[in-house]
């Protein structure tokens, strides 16, 4: 038997190339739609997030305009105020770290399954 001409070697390399690139197509491909899944998924949550964020936040201000209605006394309003303000900061603050916090997790969930699949087709090419 004679060892492989150039031609054979190269044609070997050539399908095993092919083979792997459409093997990586399809992971890929796949990876993708699962991302695209995900996402979606992940931005339904983020809204119904940010909607409970904005009905708390119009219930304070209902809450504050009623006490603001039944204030006796001018220097009540003062300290009415002063409550209502930090009772914002706060939940604002809150809200804010919930929301970078899930923000970060939507784009881990999203990007993880595709960025796997393009590092084990460049793993599997090497």
């Amino acid at each position: 038997m004679s060892p492989p001409s150039e031609h054979d070697q190269t044609r070997k390399f050539t399908d095993k190339s092919a083979s792997i690139a459409t093997e990586t197509f399809e992971k890929g491909k796949a990876a993708m739609e699962q991302s695209f899944s995900a996402t979606i998924e992940n931005m339904r949550d983020f809204n119904l997030k940010l909607l409970d964020a904005a009905r708390a936040n119009a219930d304070a201000v209902f809450d504050f305009a009623r006490q603001v209605a039944t204030v006796k006394e001018p220097s009540d309003l003062a300290g009415l105020w002063t409550t209502h303000a930090q009772k914002q900061f706060e939940m604002l603050s809150e809200q804010s770290k919930e929301l970078a916090a899930f923000g970060q997790k939507i784009a881990g969930a999203s990007v993880g399954p595709l960025a796997s699949t393009v590092n084990q087709g460049f793993k599997k090419a090497s």
